[in-house]
């Protein structure tokens, strides 16, 4: 009895890892599979980007004959001068980039965590990069769905 309530329990558990894209945390860089197409996960992203109310400054296409490569760079003008105000530095990393990659093997969402700036800058006191971290996640995790 006590190995069919734990089966019980687990099987939840076990469709939502099976189901859920690949994760892979390299520190401040973070990977996510995806079983979608890059132009799929591009046009999700750009539609999550607008529903944010983020604007897409630029899409920019580094692919070849061989592989799809494409970044989006995103954000919000306001966001991007309280950062500044902290460390004009760090407008050398802004706007902010999710990078859409697929080969043979497969398709990838790609970000930076926006707090890995304070690594480089001045931003030690900057809160809004732990608030774009939520959101730059969350808009990575849901195109890669």
């Amino acid at each position: 009895m006590n190995m069919l309530r734990t089966g019980t329990l687990l099987l939840p558990l076990l469709i939502l890892f099976v189901s859920s894209p690949a994760l892979a945390d390299d520190g401040d860089v973070i990977k996510i599979d995806t079983r979608q197409t890059a132009a799929e996960t591009v046009e999700s992203l750009k539609k999550l980007i607008a529903e944010k109310r983020f604007k897409i400054f630029s899409v920019h296409d580094h692919g070849d004959t061989k592989s799809v490569k494409q970044v989006i760079a995103f954000g919000k003008t306001s966001h991007n001068q309280r950062i500044m105000w902290h460390d004009p530095a760090a407008g050398l990393e802004l706007p902010l980039k999710i990078a859409v990659f697929q080969d043979d093997v497969g398709t990838q969402v790609i970000y930076r965590k926006p707090t890995s700036l304070r690594n480089t800058y001045s931003l030690q006191n900057c809160n809004l990069l732990d608030e774009l971290d939520q959101v730059v996640a969350e808009l990575a995790q849901k195109a890669a769905q």
